[in-house]
């Protein structure tokens, strides 16, 4: 298992977090001597943050720090855990005194962590157990909900389900360090990664609503997501295929995608395509084939918009079919801004 997942971007950090964040970049000498000022409830909260932050990246670090009026652009990113709090703590508290306060936080941590496990899809968290030891398989399983045991055995298979259960059974008490080492690792790797595959899946479902959008919708509510998300429309939109943009395939690529769609599709989609776009269709194709569709575009007359609309998102998908085929490429508009 790696040891630390990044915080995503879009964390906001309590009052507790951005005192862990200070505390870690002053160092223990520094962090120490400070942290004697503070009430022990306050140390305590600063404690159970720097145990479970994790790995912060530096330009959430220098946002924090901002507010501290410091800054810190030669600091990287900054690391905690449960032994960089004991360490910290170390520095001014007796050695039982920092096990006592790092144990409460610790138990009072571990409930919400087994409960979050037992509440994932079976599926979830299979994927991950498949890749662990037995011992370890064992060790989780024996912590989470029954019902969610149940559900996660018979997928990893008869005999090794056989092998893990005998584990169980003759599992001894582990180390209270080992264990905190496992909730640490799990936090890490299993409840952050599935917070960041939930935002995967919801940017994946927005392309695609946004891909069927009319123009002028979607670029109202793309304004009003650049004041407040403008990282998260980005990359949305970096993974955005509209129709407008098949006028960057070349003529040989582009009748590849005509030719996927039939009956009135075509004429359809140019019907209410702006100019530009539509005059770049017109040209990848022979003359003849050309006029006949032109012929098919003025037969039709006025179309409503939602049915030159969904035409369009018929072409886009099969734009999209031909490029995961590999018959067609398709360009990142991005890869152009960085030509020279």
């Amino acid at each position: 298992m790696t040891h630390f997942v990044p915080l995503p971007r879009i964390r906001r950090f309590t009052g507790a977090e951005k005192s862990a964040i200070l505390f870690l970049c002053l160092g223990e000498e520094r962090g120490g001597t400070l942290m004697q000022q503070l009430e022990e409830s306050e140390i305590r909260k600063i404690t159970r943050a720097i145990s479970t932050m994790g790995e912060v990246q530096s330009e959430l670090v220098e946002e924090v720090m901002d507010e501290f009026g410091v800054k810190l652009s030669d600091y990287g990113g900054i690391i905690g855990s449960v032994r960089t709090a004991r360490s910290l703590l170390g520095s001014f508290l007796p050695e039982d005194r920092v096990e006592e306060i790092l144990a409460e936080i610790q138990d009072s941590a571990t409930g919400d962590l087994w409960d979050d496990l037992s509440k994932l899809d079976e599926k979830v968290l299979t994927q991950f157990l498949r890749k662990e030891r037995d011992q370890t398989v064992a060790v989780i399983l024996s912590r989470l909900d029954p019902n969610a045991t149940a559900k996660v055995l018979p997928l990893l298979g008869r005999q090794r389900s056989v092998q893990i259960v005998e584990r169980i059974l003759t599992m001894e008490e582990l180390p209270k360090e080992s264990v905190r080492t496992l909730e640490e690792s799990l936090r890490r790797e299993v409840l952050s990664k599935v917070g960041q595959d939930a935002e995967a899946v919801t940017e994946k479902k927005l392309v695609s609503v946004f891909n069927k959008l009319d123009r002028d919708m979607f670029e109202d509510i793309a304004r009003a997501l650049e004041k407040k998300t403008p990282d998260r429309l980005r990359a949305i939109k970096q993974k955005m295929f509209v129709f407008d943009d098949l006028v960057r395939l070349d003529p040989t690529q582009l009748s590849k995608v005509m030719r996927e769609v039939s009956g009135t599709t075509l004429p359809f989609a140019l019907r209410g395509a702006r100019k530009e776009v539509r005059d770049h269709f017109l040209n990848s194709l022979p003359s003849r084939s050309r006029d006949m569709l032109q012929e098919e575009m003025t037969a039709l007359g006025p179309v409503k918009s939602r049915d030159a609309k969904q035409a369009q998102s018929d072409l886009v998908e099969a734009a999209l079919r031909l490029a995961r085929d590999g018959d067609i490429t398709l360009d990142d508009p991005e890869d152009e801004e960085d030509m020279v």
